[in-house]
C-alpha cells in the first residue's frame, strides 16, 4: 500500500518512472538493431505511442468494474492490420461482464478474452467467438455474458460462457474489405456486479498505474524489435521461408483462431521491385500490408500500402499478382513502401479453405514490365490520385474522423 504522499515522494516515484521509461529508449537506440536514422526515430515514435494506449489502459479507463473499450487503433502496434478495427479493455473474470450491441456489415468480426505478457512465454487463450456465434438476432443485435461464477438473473445462460475467475484482456478485431460502405459494429461492455466507482486518483493508484504503464510501453520496441530478428536469423528475406502459419499455431501468440498469419522480413532498394504472387483460397477476408523494423504497419490511410481481398484485382486464374516498390509502377495492385526500405511484410487468411505461401521475387525496377503478367490493369496518375482520395476518406471514415 502506498500512503499519501508528500510532495517530495512523489517527486520520486515520477522520477522513477521517467528514469525507468529510459530503458525504453535504450532499446530503440541500440546500434545492433537493422535500420537507419529514420527507422529509429519511428521506435521512438512507437514508444510515444505505446505510452498513448498504455494511458488509456490503466490511468484512464482501466477500472475492471467500469470498463471501457478503448481504441486499439489507430495507434500501430504488432503490425496492426490496416483493414482493421481493434478494440481492448481489461477485464476481471470473477466479476461478470456483458457485451452487447449490433453486428454492423464488417466482413469480420472477432471477440477473444486471453492473458498478455510480454515476457515470452504463451499466451492463454480463454475464450473466442465470431460474429457467426454471437447469437445475433435478424436485426445483427446480440448479447452474451461472461463469467466465472453463474450470471444474475436476467441474462440468458444460453448467451453466457464461464471463465477462470483471472483479471484478462479482451481484444475485438473488426476487418472491413469496401472502407467506404460497410458499416462497424456498434458495442457496449458493462460489468453487471460493480462496486461504487472510484472517480478520483490517489497516490497507491497513480503508482500502480504506472507500474502497469511501464509494462505495457517499455519493452515493447524490444519485443517487436525481436520478432524481425528471428526473420533475419532464420534467412527470410523477402522470402516466406516456413509452412503458412495456421490458425492452430498462431492462437499461443495472441492470433485470432480464425486467421492464418504468414510474415517474413522484406527489404527493397530503390532500383528495385518485389513481386508478390499467391492463389487466392476461399476466404471470408484476406490482406497483405507492409510493415516497419518495429512491426508497426506503414502509413496506410495516405498511401497503398496494403490491399485486401475487396480493393486488389486477381487475374481469371484466380492468383493475386502485386509490385512491391518505391516508385508507381503505374499497376492497380501496387503495394507502396512510403520510403521504408526495409520491415515486416504480413498475409493473413481468415476463416479459409486453405493456407497457401505467397512467393516473392527481387527484380531491378526498369526491368519490370517483362516480369508483370499480360493480365495487369494500368493505373494513370490520375486514377491513382482517386484511389487514394477515396482510400484516405474511407479510413477516416471508419474511425469517425
Amino acid at each position: 500500500m502506498v500512503p499519501n504522499l508528500a510532495n517530495d515522494d512523489l517527486r520520486l516515484l515520477w522520477d522513477g518512472f521517467c528514469d525507468d521509461l529510459k530503458a525504453g529508449a535504450d532499446h530503440v537506440l541500440d546500434p545492433d538493431r537493422p535500420g537507419n536514422t529514420v527507422d529509429r526515430v519511428e521506435g521512438l515514435r512507437l514508444l510515444l505511442r505505446s505510452l498513448a494506449r498504455g494511458v488509456s489502459r490503466t490511468l484512464e479507463g482501466g477500472d475492471h468494474e467500469y470498463p471501457e473499450l478503448s481504441w486499439v487503433h489507430p495507434m500501430k502496434f504488432g503490425q496492426d492490420n490496416p483493414d482493421g478495427l481493434y478494440q481492448a479493455s481489461g477485464v476481471d473474470l470473477s466479476n461478470t461482464y456483458r457485451l452487447s450491441g449490433n453486428l454492423g456489415s464488417v466482413r469480420y468480426l472477432g471477440l477473444s478474452i486471453m492473458s498478455f505478457d510480454f515476457d515470452g512465454g504463451p499466451i492463454e487463450q480463454l475464450l473466442n467467438l465470431n460474429g457467426d456465434q454471437l447469437g445475433a438476432n435478424a436485426a445483427g443485435d446480440f448479447s452474451v455474458a461472461f463469467s466465472s461464477e453463474p450470471p444474475p438473473s436476467g441474462v440468458d445462460d444460453k448467451a453466457w460462457f464461464q471463465l477462470p475467475a483471472k483479471r484478462s484482456n479482451l481484444m475485438i478485431r473488426q476487418f472491413f474489405g469496401d472502407w467506404e460502405h460497410e458499416v462497424p459494429a456498434d458495442l457496449h461492455l458493462e460489468c453487471l456486479d460493480p462496486g461504487p466507482p472510484v472517480s478520483r486518483l490517489d497516490a497507491e493508484g497513480l503508482s500502480t498505474g504506472l507500474r502497469q504503464l511501464l509494462r505495457l510501453s517499455v519493452d515493447v520496441p524490444a519485443f517487436w524489435a525481436d520478432f524481425g530478428r528471428s526473420h533475419l536469423e532464420r534467412g527470410e528475406v523477402n522470402a516466406f521461408g516456413h509452412v503458412a502459419a495456421t490458425p492452430e499455431s498462431t492462437v499461443s501468440k495472441g492470433g485470432s483462431p480464425d486467421q492464418a498469419y504468414g510474415q517474413c522480413w522484406w527489404r527493397v532498394a530503390e532500383d528495385e521491385a518485389l513481386l508478390y504472387e499467391v492463389e487466392v483460397p476461399g476466404c471470408a477476408y484476406w490482406g497483405v500490408q507492409l510493415g516497419d523494423v518495429w512491426y508497426q504497419s506503414l502509413d496506410w490511410v495516405n498511401r497503398q500500402s496494403s490491399l485486401n481481398g475487396q480493393q486488389a484485382f486477381v487475374g481469371d486464374d484466380g492468383v493475386f499478382r502485386a509490385v512491391v516498390s518505391h516508385r508507381d509502377p503505374g499497376i492497380a495492385n501496387w503495394i507502396d513502401t512510403t520510403g521504408a526500405t526495409q520491415g515486416c511484410i504480413t498475409y493473413r487468411w481468415n476463416q479459409a479453405t486453405s493456407y497457401p505461401v505467397p512467393t516473392l521475387e527481387l527484380v531491378p525496377f526498369d526491368e519490370l514490365g517483362r516480369h508483370l503478367h499480360p493480365e495487369t490493369p494500368r493505373v494513370t496518375p490520375e486514377e491513382r490520385s482517386d484511389l487514394l482520395r477515396r482510400r484516405r476518406r474511407g479510413a477516416l471514415r471508419r474511425f469517425r474522423r
